[in-house]
């Protein structure tokens, strides 16, 4: 008694101080974690919002220029003189140069290129410099109409457009461009022209990046296109979009877990900052860590401690482990002498010598019941056959009758009776492989009767192989040929064809059925795979899946299996010429040979 407290003691203590250091470690990294979550949570929508509070007066400094200058009468009116064919760029230039000016120089409009044109191709600009030439030849071409109708504008309203290449220039550089109608001279229900306030990509990018590179921006426009950066992950980019419709902060389920705060700009555009929550884990892992540390080296000493002290007590329950280890199906006895252990040790010891004579009892019931159950399966598989075949063949007698072919009906009559009559002898489980080959002839020419010239088959056997002596289970060949029938031709017009060969290579026999017909793919041959697995873990519960045609292909090879175990091997492939070619093959040893 004495003893078995010992061994309770120290794993108690052991276990007390991993479950306390456990739960230590755990509620810390909670507490830490929640709070580092809040705080970066806090942090990421105050620096959002000052963020995009900047892109937002970017944004406002560009629709007021185009508001502005839009509404103003003398671009108005210029852009009205502008429709009459005589009308020139210098014209527009000339009307308009002052107020630009004026605009432009004084403020930051000096930033952004303030261009201004129609559908007939009058332009005029300043700000950012363009280039002159491709500009011109732009609004001289054939497609600048196209291209004009196809801007993203907003009847009296702005509209936010980027990021996209310079269009006045070819130098591949990046802008935003926002644009406004240019109404006519005495009335707003009439569109003149546009105006356009291009924006350099540089100004967005100062606006919301960051020199700390945990934090990740992304810029959505109103259709949800990813403006800034160009190019993401599609998954988390449908993600971050998600997020910025919320317009809310919270966490991104993604492979890299993120942080997120979303803001909406203008315009239907939305920021979403982001940060991983890989920066909470390198702050709270190194505590984590130390926790750890304290705890294992307390552990240690205290498992050093009680280790000596209970290493007697120890001793009779090794034995009986190494006694238990020894436990097989062949030995389900216990062969260690425990009459000088401890009571306790005594008293485990009976209880697992009863509990094995048990066991060995339910084991040898089970293996009874199932052999039992495997057999009665397969006689009853045995008597099945498939009716539209018998109905096929009397059809085909049938139909011979009206012909008055009587050798025929004569001959079809006698392989359906030899056939019925192989089929309904129960008590032989086992032939030889000239029975199965006699039986599968009779099938064959039963086909052949009611195909005629459509139908051919051949057969060739090693003269090798003693077709007498090499015993198989009964049905083992004629459910493949049947198979090419209910399969293979089901698909294919014919001529068809079947070749039956039995050879041998090296040590081993091979069974081969081959078809002209339409092949396997590999989802069916996974799938009859998968069904003879299932059948050999429960063939009970798998018996309705077998009832393909007479016996079926699946059934064959599940028997096959269940008699000689690996030894059988099963592959069932495409020709190369079309077709599907079944081969059963098995050792040339006694075990498959009758004496």
């Amino acid at each position: 008694m004495g003893l078995s407290f010992r061994k309770k003691l120290f794993f108690s203590i052991s276990i007390l101080i991993m479950v306390l250091m456990l739960i230590c470690t755990v509620i810390f990294s909670i507490y830490t974690y929640q709070n580092l979550y809040r705080q970066s949570l806090q942090t990421l929508r105050q620096i959002n919002e000052h963020t995009s509070s900047e892109l937002k007066n970017l944004f406002e400094s560009m629709d007021q220029l185009s508001l502005y200058i839009s509404t103003n009468l003398t671009v108005r009116t210029a852009f009205s003189d502008a429709i009459a064919e005589d009308y020139s760029n210098s014209d527009l230039n000339r009307d308009t140069v002052e107020l630009l000016t004026s605009v432009s120089i004084p403020n930051s409009a000096s930033h952004f290129r303030i261009s201004l044109y129609n559908r007939k191709g009058n332009f005029v600009s300043i700000g950012i410099p363009y280039s002159k030439a491709y500009t011109a030849e732009k609004l001289s071409s054939d497609t600048y109409a196209k291209w004009y109708d196809s801007l993203p504008i907003t009847h009296n309203d702005d509209s936010l457009y980027g990021v996209h290449e310079d269009y006045w220039s070819d130098s591949g550089d990046l802008y935003f461009s926002l644009f406004r109608e240019i109404w006519g001279k005495n009335s707003t229900a009439v569109v003149n022209g546009i105006i356009e306030i291009q924006c350099p990509i540089s100004l967005v990018v100062d606006c919301i990046q960051s020199d700390d590179s945990s934090y990740s921006w992304y810029l959505f426009d109103q259709e949800g296109h990813l403006v800034f950066p160009e190019d993401h992950d599609a998954a988390l980019e449908e993600n971050l979009y998600q997020a910025a419709l919320s317009a809310s902060s919270g966490t991104l389920t993604s492979p890299e877990h993120l942080f997120y705060s979303s803001v909406s700009v203008r315009n239907g555009y939305s920021l979403v900052l982001a940060q991983s929550e890989r920066h909470i884990w390198e702050i709270i892992l190194p505590q984590v860590f130390a926790i750890l540390a304290v705890g294992v080296g307390a552990l240690i000493c205290s498992i050093i401690i009680l280790f000596y002290a209970v290493k007697r007590a120890t001793l009779p329950i090794l034995e009986l482990t190494n006694s238990v280890k020894q436990v097989s199906i062949a030995n389900l006895s216990l062969d260690t002498e425990f009459a000088s252990c401890p009571d306790e040790i005594i008293a485990l010891n009976q209880a697992f010598d009863k509990m094995l004579k048990r066991l060995k009892q339910s084991m040898d019931e089970i293996v009874r019941m199932q052999v039992c159950e495997i057999r009665a399966n397969l006689v009853a598989l045995q008597a099945q056959m498939d009716p539209h075949f018998l109905y096929n063949t009397l059809a085909v007698i049938k139909s011979l009758s009206r012909e008055g072919n009587m050798v025929q009906i004569r001959h079809a009559c006698d392989y359906l009776i030899k056939m019925l009559r192989y089929l309904s002898s129960y008590d032989e489980h086992e032939v030889s492989l000239k029975e199965e080959l006699l039986h599968t002839e009779h099938y064959l020419n039963l086909m052949k009767i009611r195909f005629e010239d459509q139908f051919t088959y051949s057969v060739s056997i090693d003269s090798q192989i003693n077709t007498e002596t090499l015993m198989l289970p009964k049905l083992s060949l004629q459910p493949l040929v049947e198979n090419c029938f209910q399969h293979g031709f089901k698909t294919v017009a014919p001529p068809w064809e079947i070749r039956i060969s039995i050879h041998t290579e090296g040590a081993r026999w091979f069974l081969q059925v081959a078809d002209n017909g339409s092949g396997i793919s590999p989802e069916a041959q996974e799938e009859l795979h998968r069904k003879i697995d299932e059948f050999l873990l429960n063939p009970s519960d798998s018996m309705e899946s077998l009832k393909l045609g007479g016996m079926g292909l699946i059934n064959t090879v599940t028997r096959l299996r269940l008699k000689y175990k690996d030894k059988i091997s099963f592959e069932i492939s495409n020709q190369p010429q079309g077709g599907t070619v079944v081969t059963i093959g098995g050792m040339l040893d006694h075990e498959y040979f009758c004496s």
